[in-house]
């Protein structure tokens, strides 16, 4: 866990944290609180969709690259987290959490997302295995979980000591009721969920990277 994990905006003030980015961070949470100001307290779809796309995570906007804020925060919501869409991204890029490079162009590094679940107190069981994870998601009588998975098949090849992906990844949250899974934002363009009787349906074993799955009551 980051001991030094920054979650405060800057004060009324207008101070900027000492751990932060520069200008663009700060314009960026400006920039982002005010684009979703009518969105507060909802489940999010399609990051292709408004008010998401017209959001800014690193130099890119969220329809590029917003994949693994938009989980983080809908099961943030599920597990009763009192937290913003916008102070998600702030966090994000406050704490240093892109993939690879700082201009958000390949989104966020899965394996990193813990540090976040660590801060907002939710605990979880991670999965490097697909056909486990499938098998534990399942038994949980109520459940919500974020995976990522790569869009076409598992690279192998390395860039800095991480995976580097051809095609790119893709990073959903899911709830689980009554025997089926209800993802979130599968598409870009989704507006509602997207139902399927087994979690691996959404991935291919050679496809899938990490798995979370949280205990506590859901808020759904």
């Amino acid at each position: 866990m980051k001991k030094n994990w920054l979650i405060s905006p800057p004060d009324r003030g207008g101070k900027v944290p000492k751990r932060g980015r520069g200008r663009q961070t700060m314009e960026n949470l400006a920039h982002n609180t005010a684009v979703f100001a009518g969105s507060k307290c909802r489940l999010l779809h399609g990051q292709s969709t408004k008010p998401l796309c017209d959001m800014r995570y690193g130099t890119y906007p969220l329809s590029w690259n917003g994949c693994e804020l938009i989980a983080c925060y809908n099961c943030a919501v599920l597990l009763g987290r009192k937290i913003t869409f916008p102070q998600v991204v702030f966090e994000f890029e406050i704490n240093k959490m892109h993939y690879i490079f700082p201009n958000g162009y390949w989104g966020t590094a899965p394996k990193k997302l813990w540090y976040f679940f660590k801060k907002h107190d939710m605990p979880y069981r991670s999965f490097r295995n697909g056909e486990q994870f499938a098998k534990y998601a399942k038994t949980e009588k109520a459940s919500c979980g974020i995976i990522s998975f790569w869009n076409n098949e598992r690279s192998t090849a390395k860039f800095h000591g991480l995976d580097f992906f051809s095609g790119g990844l893709h990073t959903v949250a899911y709830i689980y009721r009554a025997g089926r899974f209800y993802i979130y934002n599968l598409y870009g363009k989704d507006t509602s969920v997207r139902s399927f009787a087994n979690i691996s349906d959404v991935y291919s074993d050679n496809r899938f990277i990490i798995g979370y799955i949280f205990d506590g009551n859901i808020n759904d």
